[in-house]
């Protein structure tokens, strides 16, 4: 077993919304060639950082999903891209369902910033974007709901009252504003985004093996 100064590193920053189908595709297969990487010799770092797909959709008073869908992509697309999205979620374990309502991700994406800044801030960023994803795509749920925020931290040990005082506050939203704009000053225009050891770049929803490949190119031996 190599020591924590001899392993090498790789570290992933994800550029993710946490309405996005394909994220959440994403990271499921980030985490399968993640499993293959032998963590007695490679120190493993994964950060999510927020994108808004959708920078028009309210804070208050979400719409419904389907109807915004409708909106945005038109009826015949969406007609194509759901039995598509839903085949390739069975795939990975997902069962996408598209009702429900869809609101504003900002808040979603302060509390993934929040919940960073803690002890054990990575791991308890990677369960929360978990809880998140299901929520939006298999329950239902309303991430501009601070109510669905809140349950959300409490699923991974936060406390539910601290969580409530944090959403009712602004804090951090000019760092989630800022990585917003970031994002979009570093050209990226689709998400999910993955960037490996800061020089290697991946679009989408890649398999397992381009992450494995990935993580070779920058210098990781897997």
């Amino acid at each position: 077993m190599a020591t924590n100064e001899k392993k090498q590193q790789l570290k992933i920053d994800v550029t993710s919304d946490n309405i996005c189908p394909w994220c959440y595709v994403g990271k499921r297969r980030l985490d399968k060639a993640l499993s293959q990487i032998d963590t007695s010799n490679v120190n493993v770092s994964v950060s999510w950082h927020a994108y808004e797909l959708d920078h028009g959709l309210p804070r208050d008073g979400s719409l419904l999903k389907m109807d915004r869908y409708k909106q945005k992509f038109g009826e015949a697309r969406i007609k194509q891209m759901l039995p598509m999205m839903t085949e390739t979620g069975k795939q990975e374990g997902i069962d996408f369902s598209f009702d429900g309502k869809i609101g504003s991700t900002f808040d979603s994406h302060r509390l993934l910033y929040y919940v960073k800044q803690q002890e054990n801030g990575e791991k308890k960023q990677n369960d929360l974007i978990n809880v998140l994803f299901r929520a939006y795509f298999e329950q239902e749920q309303d991430l501009a709901d601070h109510q669905v925020l809140i349950k959300a931290g409490e699923q991974i040990g936060l406390d539910g009252n601290e969580v409530k005082r944090f959403l009712q506050s602004d804090q951090y939203s000019k760092e989630i504003q800022d990585e917003i704009n970031h994002s979009q000053q570093e050209g990226v225009s689709g998400v999910p985004h993955f960037v490996i050891n800061g020089k290697v770049e991946l679009s989408g929803a890649q398999d397992p093996q381009q992450f494995i490949e990935a993580f070779r190119k920058a210098g990781v031996k897997v």
